[in-house]
């Protein structure tokens, strides 16, 4: 039950990457947003048996954590606060004042990034 969602999550991170590379900066950072929270819904159904109804990145990384008996440092807290700002600002065009700059999808991949590792550290398995 929990392959499919790990399994989008992984190809939302592939979409992420190539969005970035091709300069499509909300894409890049609204695709970073989802692979985190499908990422840690799938690893919620797989630890817990179902996930909560929210988009909201840090309140997953919440319930993870409360499964796993952990606490996640600082800048993994950061990173999915960041993360979480992405699932609207990059889907509305009346969300933000600007367009997304380089800078922004570059942060928000690399902050994916270090998610997926720290997760793959911590709950094994996710490749």
């Amino acid at each position: 039950m929990a392959d499919p969602w790990v399994n989008k999550a992984r190809r939302f991170r592939d979409y992420a990457r190539e969005d970035l590379a091709n300069n499509r900066f909300d894409s890049a950072a609204f695709f970073a947003q989802q692979s985190i929270e499908l990422l840690f819904k799938g690893l919620l159904i797989k630890l817990g048996g179902s996930r909560p109804i929210t988009h909201s990145t840090s309140e997953l990384l919440q319930y993870l954590m409360k499964l796993l008996g952990k606490e996640a440092p600082p800048g993994i807290i950061r990173c999915v606060e960041l993360l979480e700002q992405h699932y609207i600002q990059a889907r509305y065009p009346d969300a933000r004042i600007n367009d997304y700059r380089r800078w922004e999808a570059e942060d928000a991949v690399k902050c994916m990034d270090l998610v997926w590792d720290y997760v793959q550290q911590v709950a094994g398995g996710t490749q």
